[in-house]
Parts: C-alpha cells; structure tokens; sequence
C-alpha cells in the first residue's frame, strides 16, 4: 500500500502542478479541469489499491479473484467520474485529460523506484 500512497500523492501534485500551468495558459475554470484530472487519477489509484490490498488472502485465486474485481470497479468509477466530469467541464476537456495522461505516467515512475 506504501507504493500505491506514493503513485496518488505524486498524481495529485500533477494535479495542482496541471492546474497552475492551464490556469497561466487560459483560465481559472481550465485550472479548475486540470486539477480534476489529476484528482481523477489519484482517485482511481487509491481506490484500485484499496480494493486490490486491503483483504489479505493467502489463497492465489482470492488474490487473483481481488486484483481483477479491483480492476473492474476501477473501470466503472473512471467511466462515471469522467461521465461527471465532462458535464462539469465540458469546454475544457483538454485540460482535463491531458492533466489525467501526466498523471497515469507516474506509474513508469514507480517501477524505478525502490520497495
């Protein structure tokens, strides 16, 4: 769970980082996109580890079963918060979405990292 705490924290300084670069590029509600963005990604990173680790499981189908039911969910919640979010930010759809690409590049990052 240490790694995954570490994926989100540094997606959502991607966020605030998105948000202050869209928002000296264009406008306070592109920053405001921007930083939705990065929150999705942090958001679904949390919430997939949770899912994933947080029942402990020495059976390998249960950890398997847990890791593909945590993907799934993870698919639906990513489906309606971006659902939400295009109808909040609607016109600033790029912002949005570039900010969340960033941000999901933080996982190459970890794989460098030490345990």
């Amino acid at each position: 769970m240490n790694t995954a705490h570490r994926i989100a924290l540094r997606q959502l300084i991607i966020g605030l980082l998105g948000a202050l670069i869209w928002y000296w590029i264009r406008d306070f509600q592109s920053g405001g996109a921007a930083f939705v963005g990065g929150v999705i990604a942090a958001t679904l990173t949390f919430y997939a580890a949770l899912k994933t680790f947080g029942k402990h499981s020495d059976d390998p189908n249960q950890v398997v079963a847990n890791f593909y039911r945590a993907q799934m969910r993870k698919f639906a919640l990513a489906v309606v918060l971006f659902a939400v979010a295009v109808k909040i930010f609607g016109s600033n759809f790029a912002p949005l979405i570039t900010t969340f690409a960033v941000a999901l590049s933080v996982y190459w990052w970890a794989l460098t990292w030490d345990s």
